[in-house]
């Protein structure tokens, strides 16, 4: 299983998340693991590298998280020991449990390219969750695209620098995000380009979507009002499902 993600997953480890991941955890607690008792079975969906996991794990929960990238897995093996990893892709999963909770943080679910695979992640992660269970996602909005997609970035270490060259299309709510790598050090450095997509998708779809699957109770937060001060909280929604 190819995953585009997969050249990406040294530099997210290394470099990504960790101001959302400060500021996002208490929104996590409080909407969602307040529910819980502790030990109770939690999904991570699209659990990217770990480090979320890991974090909910420490505060006593029995964490289970998937993705498709089977590089990122190998970082979340090594940054959460004790959660079991697995990798599958997230619009069509079968895990042959229920759990006590789901959660999909730092808008992974933008990288799902349409509407129909999104409500296809819906129906699965609700297959996977028992009666009254909550699912906690967080998704950018428009805004945050027009901001933080049309611009360059590039992360520079000693041994490692990548330039990322962003674009984002309100007529077809694409964005594109073409990165190039370059890894190892003077003399020799490796190139490696690979290009990272995630979509907009309407709250109100969104919202559809998620009671077509089967949820309920659908309550949404602006992660500003819900204490996300940073940047990373600008036009981000976190939506709270029940099953």
């Amino acid at each position: 299983m190819n995953n585009e993600y997969d050249p990406f997953a040294a530099i997210y480890n290394r470099h990504w998340g960790a101001d959302y991941r400060r500021e996002a955890l208490p929104i996590l607690e409080r909407l969602l693991l307040s529910r819980l008792k502790p030990g109770k079975a939690v999904l991570d969906v699209c659990c990217g590298t770990g480090h979320f996991a890991a974090r909910v794990r420490d505060l006593g929960f029995a964490v289970t998280g998937f993705d498709a990238s089977g590089e990122m897995l190998r970082f979340a093996a090594e940054n959460a020991p004790g959660c079991e990893f697995i990798r599958c892709d997230v619009r069509d999963f079968e895990l042959g449990r229920k759990f006590d909770a789901a959660y999909s943080v730092f808008e992974s679910l933008n990288h799902v390219p349409d509407l129909e695979g999104l409500a296809s992640a819906f129906r699965q992660v609700r297959k996977h969750l028992k009666p009254r269970a909550p699912f906690l996602f967080d998704l950018n909005r428009e805004e945050a695209f027009d901001l933080y997609w049309n611009t360059t970035d590039a992360v520079v270490a000693d041994d490692r620098v990548c330039v990322l060259r962003m674009e984002y299309d309100p007529e077809t709510r694409a964005a594109l995000c073409n990165a190039t790598s370059f890894e190892g050090g003077p003399p020799e450095w490796t190139r490696t380009d690979f290009t990272l997509r995630q979509t907009c998708h309407e709250t109100g779809d969104v919202d559809d979507a998620l009671r077509d699957a089967g949820f309920r109770d659908v309550s949404l937060f602006d992660a500003r009002d819900a204490g996300m001060k940073g940047d990373a909280g600008y036009a981000r929604t976190f939506f709270l499902a029940i099953a």
